[in-house]
């Protein structure tokens, strides 16, 4: 008997779940995967993990892929508005039969293994994944990596991206300590890419942990080359891109693309497909992510993007600073399980005049407003209506939305014409 008739059953399933339950350990995963018939390392695994460009670097390597004509699954989270975000085949979002084909198995033989949001979301791309037959399954770590529900997969390749300060209740104080924790996924005898570290000693305790697993690493530092002001990697020298050459705005997404780039090169070599350097540079051209240094709207300028920890900020801080953007107004909300004084410390040091702090009002991870509004100090109030400010034609300054990819999804649920790639606006003023 079926638990999810429809896809409503399901998403209310997942409610009672809790999108922000957690629950430390991997046997609940082991044991799903067990009654489920998914054995260790079946899949064609790609396991992104890392604090800052997870998603921007999944986005890359997929669209890499799908443009060399390979079958792929993408895995990702958060979502912004729906669920159904979190699982993708060959790039599109998949029809609600599917999605319930997979969850009712996972419901029937793991109902009583007490699986967390995140588990059971996993198990159910993986089991679509199988079925689908997909030449790379590109998945996202969702919390660090060593009690991760993506490690139990068996990733054949890993793609570590910046590691920085975030989820130090859990992870750790300090990023030696948090990479620590996220290397811990990588699997015996697979492949890593080490994206460009701003700690030095974060390439050291990879290094120990890939000696350690058997595992060959391959760092984008050791690859790196510039070439008329333009940037590539030693191997793949006709592919030269700067920041103008990418679908997504950010110098930072440089990097995020090379991490990419050299994370396609490797999987290419393990599936035997040729590199074809005219189509990587269009698949880095038309790689779509919203709430990235996403304009979407280009007068008034509004900017939605997801940075949501110290290293993000400082990012977002230094980019716009880079191009001369100043956004007079800034909404932001944050979690209360975040870094929220070293935030707050960076967002005083925009050149916004306004710093507005709505409610978002869906979940109890959010930070007290009060206590945000003390943070951040006398240029900042509350906003009590957050659609009438974004939308208001009075709206004539430059706007920076920024804080929470769940503050995002709030927004992205009120304006759903805002993740309509049709609607994506180039960045005014992205040029120094």
């Amino acid at each position: 008997m079926h638990k999810f008739n429809n896809f409503q059953d399901l998403q209310r399933y997942l409610d009672h779940l809790g999108l922000f339950s957690m629950q430390l350990g991997l046997e609940r995963m082991q044991k799903g995967m067990y009654l489920l018939d998914l054995r260790y390392g079946e899949l064609p695994a790609v396991q992104l993990i890392g604090t800052n460009g997870k998603g921007s670097t999944a986005s890359f390597l997929e669209s890499l892929a799908l443009i060399h004509g390979m079958k792929t699954g993408l895995f990702t989270s958060p979502h912004l508005v729906s669920v159904k975000e979190r699982i993708r085949v060959g790039g599109k979002i998949l029809p609600d039969e599917i999605w319930l084909e997979a969850a009712n198995k996972v419901y029937s033989a793991c109902k009583d293994l007490g699986l967390t949001y995140f588990e059971f979301l996993t198990l159910t791309a993986a089991l679509i994944f199988r079925q689908a037959e997909v030449d790379a399954a590109i998945i996202e770590a969702g919390l660090g990596g060593r009690y991760d529900a993506t490690s139990c997969l068996g990733a054949k390749l890993h793609v570590i991206t910046s590691i920085d300060l975030d989820h130090t209740r859990v992870l750790g104080t300090t990023v030696p300590q948090i990479a620590a924790d996220k290397v811990a996924a990588v699997c015996k005898n697979s492949r890593v890419i080490l994206a460009r570290q701003k700690n030095h000693l974060v390439r050291n305790i990879v290094q120990l942990a890939c000696t350690r697993a058997g595992a060959g690493l391959l760092c984008t530092d050791d690859f790196y080359l510039t070439d008329g002001g333009r940037s590539g990697l030693k191997g793949l020298t006709s592919v030269l891109i700067d920041q103008h050459d990418l679908g997504l705005s950010g110098d930072y997404q440089l990097q995020n693309a090379l991490t990419a780039l050299l994370a396609w090169r490797v999987l290419a070599g393990m599936k035997e497909k040729k590199i074809e350097p005219e189509k990587c540079l269009q698949a880095l051209k038309n790689t779509y992510l919203p709430g990235r240094m996403h304009v979407v709207s280009p007068r008034p300028l509004i900017i939605m993007d997801g940075a949501h920890n110290p290293g993000a900020l400082s990012g977002l801080l230094t980019f716009l600073k880079s191009r001369n953007i100043s956004p007079l107004t800034m909404v932001f909300a944050c979690l209360s399980d975040k870094e929220v004084k070293p935030m707050a410390e960076i967002i005083k040091k925009f050149t916004a005049r306004h710093i507005l702090v709505p409610e978002t009002g869906h979940h109890t991870r959010a930070i007290n407003r009060k206590e945000l509004l003390a943070l951040l100090g006398k240029k900042a109030g509350p906003l009590d209506d957050l659609h009438g400010f974004l939308s208001s034609k009075d709206l004539d300054e430059p706007v920076l939305v920024c804080g929470s990819l769940y503050l995002l999804g709030y927004i992205y649920s009120m304006f759903p014409q805002w993740l309509n790639p049709d609607n994506k606006w180039p960045l005014v003023f992205d040029r120094p």
